[in-house]
């Protein structure tokens, strides 16, 4: 016999909770894809920006294969390599705004997952535009 107590409007909690965890499943099973698998069409080269009134320097330069940041973890990302400068360390989400705006030019598109670095006045974005 089944506990009433285990029963909410006319289901019980564990059919809900075999329905929750089935559909867990099957939303993170779609989570996890890098969008890395495109063909790099970037052209190499430095690209100037102004970016809210201000310029900076973009480089759209050949480099080592990047990571990006999924629901699984850090993934490669085999993309050139984007460095826009100067910036300081705490501008990082205007340096991706900037390394957009340079993949575009240089005809790629910049992976927003990209993990960039910062060091000597300068946004490094490895493996960041195809």
């Amino acid at each position: 016999m089944e506990n009433p107590r285990l029963r909410v409007g006319g289901r019980s909690m564990i059919m809900r909770g075999i329905i929750g965890l089935t559909l867990a499943a099957g939303l993170s099973a779609c989570s996890g894809v890098p969008v890395t698998d495109a063909p790099m069409q970037a052209k190499l080269g430095d690209f100037s920006q102004s970016y809210e009134g201000v310029d900076y320097s973009a480089a759209v330069l050949a480099g080592p294969t990047g990571k990006v940041l999924t629901a699984n973890g850090a993934l490669p990302a085999s993309g050139h390599t984007v460095r826009v400068a100067p910036l300081a360390m705490d501008q990082g989400k205007r340096a991706k705004d900037i390394a957009t705006l340079a993949c575009a030019q240089a005809g790629g598109r910049f992976n927003a997952a990209a993990i960039g670095g910062f060091a000597a006045g300068a946004w490094v974005f490895e493996g960041g535009c195809a």
